[in-house]
């Protein structure tokens, strides 16, 4: 989930989510379609018309004790200005897995299931935030986080719908961009044969510029599982990489991370590396 603030004047989209089970391809139609409808209303940073912006990134997890993964994360952004200072922002995350079961850590899924590698979409995470920027480059916003149980197979999600708070903050000065976003989430409704989740997810941003095409970059993904034992909650990676901007059109930004779990719970994954895509996207019609 992306911590970087997109400025908008475009109205927020909406989706529609379908209840999955079995993996069926209007699951898939109709998850994407709502994906494409947020990105599609997003703005991206430098274009000062109505614009589009596409984050996906792909982790590459390595030294599970069921086997290695690959999680595809697609992040669509989408904010409304309601006052001079004030955004309206939504946040989506949507995942798309080659994983085995039993990997504890994973966000929105802290005790998933155990069983063999399988492919599909994991839940859908929804969160809205009431946020404000100053003359200081200070940002702030609160706001609640939703999770939605879609996943296409029982090991690739929670079977549980989630709600709780959440906080976005950042700070730009210099050549720097620090950010945090962070929820925490209890279940509420669901599969009653699947465990309770109670679970923080706290995802901080520091970036550097090094340069006019170059940049340094460190989102590591920190999550709490509090109905763990003792010693078993935490994942915490430790990393960081570089990326760059590359004058296309659309403009595209890509980076390649690297982070080591440092602090994990038995099972989870040692390494994981990270591939990150940034697309803008002009919507048709729209002024430059």
């Amino acid at each position: 989930m992306l911590v970087e603030e997109f400025p908008t004047r475009s109205r927020a989209s909406s989706t529609k989510v379908v209840s999955v089970r079995g993996g069926s391809a209007r699951v898939l139609r109709g998850a994407m379609a709502g994906c494409a409808r947020w990105a599609a209303a997003a703005v991206a940073e430098d274009a000062p018309g109505r614009s589009g912006l596409l984050p996906f990134e792909v982790d590459f997890d390595s030294g599970a004790a069921n086997g290695d993964a690959i999680i595809g994360r697609f992040m669509p952004v989408n904010s409304l200005v309601v006052r001079e200072d004030w955004k309206l922002v939504n946040l989506a995350m949507l995942t798309l897995a080659d994983a085995p079961g039993g990997r504890p850590g994973d966000p929105g899924n802290p005790e998933p299931l155990p069983g063999p590698k399988v492919f599909g979409l994991g839940d859908l995470t929804e969160a809205v935030f009431y946020t404000r920027s100053t003359a200081k480059g200070l940002m702030w916003g609160v706001g609640v986080a939703l999770g939605i149980p879609i996943a296409t197979e029982d090991s690739l999600g929670s079977g549980k719908w989630q709600a709780g708070p959440a906080v976005r903050l950042g700070h730009q000065f210099s050549h720097w961009r620090l950010g945090l976003l962070a929820t925490n989430r209890w279940s509420f409704a669901g599969d009653s044969n699947r465990a309770e989740v109670n679970q923080l997810l706290m995802r901080g941003l520091i970036r550097r510029t090094l340069g006019a095409k170059w940049f340094f970059i460190s989102a590591p993904i920190v999550t709490a599982n509090w109905n763990a034992a003792s010693g078993q909650r935490w994942l915490v990676p430790l990393g960081g990489g570089l990326g760059r901007h590359f004058e296309f059109e659309p403009r595209l930004n890509v980076s390649l991370q690297a982070y080591a779990n440092v602090v994990k719970p038995d099972g989870a994954p040692d390494w994981v590396a990270r591939i990150g895509f940034t697309f803008p996207i002009r919507l048709p019609g729209e002024s430059r």
